[in-house]
């Protein structure tokens, strides 16, 4: 799908990128989720993001899972890539292959590390941009090491043409202030946190992301249309019979190792993970396993 053809609202479904056991990216599988995604109730694939293990990866490695995940979409769904690098050249070059591989959208966060003001955290989007995509500014400062304020972001936005950001910051009440005070349209405030997809489409976020709508895209999909009909009781239930799988991702220390245990037990290709990360701990395991078995009876 391409660009013009998405409103970017709804289910954003984060890829993890499947590895075998000797830690080389498994294509087949990548291939294989993303065509399954493609088919499935979410409405955007990303690749590339945090839980895709992107720092673990090499550009060439990067530029590949572009390539298998548009090309196993195609044209199904739209999908953003994530470019995000401590080097704007790098970024940039990354947006410039998404953009000739044809992604839908790209998506990165400040640069990292490097210490850098207003004006070159603008100059970093803008350099992003003229790759011709649409851009979403990845707000997660647990990952990058700061925070981009609600003001910086609305005037980052206007001075890059930004489509769009995605909102990690932990304080709902920074995604609440963006909502009212953004653009009346054409801006997509997409929740970037998982634990807090509920609470944030109450607040009105337009969309949310969510690494285990990989595993099990029909749960994600129906607290969307809870909150898009104000169906709050059939929301609230469904966030809480999820509860198992956060306390997993507190356990494992992130979402990418429980996840991939996720995928592995419902027959897609999840694998281990890179290092530093490590592998999914047994009570983090327990809680996957029970939270799989509630999913897959169709009991939430």
């Amino acid at each position: 799908m391409s660009a013009g053809d998405a409103n970017w609202h709804g289910v954003h479904a984060v890829m993890v990128t499947p590895f075998r056991p000797d830690l080389s990216v498994d294509w087949d599988g990548l291939r294989a989720n993303a065509q399954f995604l493609s088919k499935s109730t979410v409405d955007v694939l990303v690749c590339l993001g945090s839980e895709g293990e992107f720092y673990a990866l090499t550009d060439d490695e990067r530029r590949r899972v572009c390539e298998v995940v548009v090309g196993a979409a195609a044209g199904r769904k739209p999908v953003i890539v994530g470019v995000s690098h401590s080097s704007t050249l790098a970024a940039q070059a990354l947006a410039h292959h998404a953009a000739t591989s044809g992604a839908s959208a790209i998506m990165a966060t400040p640069p990292y590390f490097v210490r850098v003001d207003d004006e070159g955290i603008t100059l970093h989007y803008k350099a992003i941009a003229a790759a011709g995509l649409p851009v979403f500014i990845y707000n997660s400062p647990a990952r990058v090491g700061f925070s981009l304020s609600p003001r910086q972001i609305l005037a980052l936005a206007r001075a890059s043409g930004a489509v769009g950001v995605k909102q990690a910051a932990p304080d709902l009440s920074e995604l609440a202030e963006l909502l009212h005070f953004g653009p009346s349209s054409g801006f997509a405030i997409i929740g970037g946190a998982e634990v807090t997809f509920w609470p944030s489409l109450c607040v009105g976020a337009h969309g949310n992301t969510a690494t285990a709508a990989s595993a099990f895209p029909d749960v994600f999909a129906a607290l969307w249309v809870a909150a898009s009909e104000g169906d709050l009781r059939t929301g609230q239930s469904l966030y809480d019979r999820l509860a198992p799988l956060r306390r997993a991702y507190v356990l494992a220390g992130g979402q990418a190792p429980v996840v991939k245990h996720l995928m592995d037990l419902v027959g897609l290709t999840g694998g281990p993970v890179r290092p530093p990360l490590r592998p999914v701990s047994s009570e983090a395991k327990r809680l996957t396993d029970e939270v799989a078995a509630v999913l897959a009876e169709r009991r939430v």
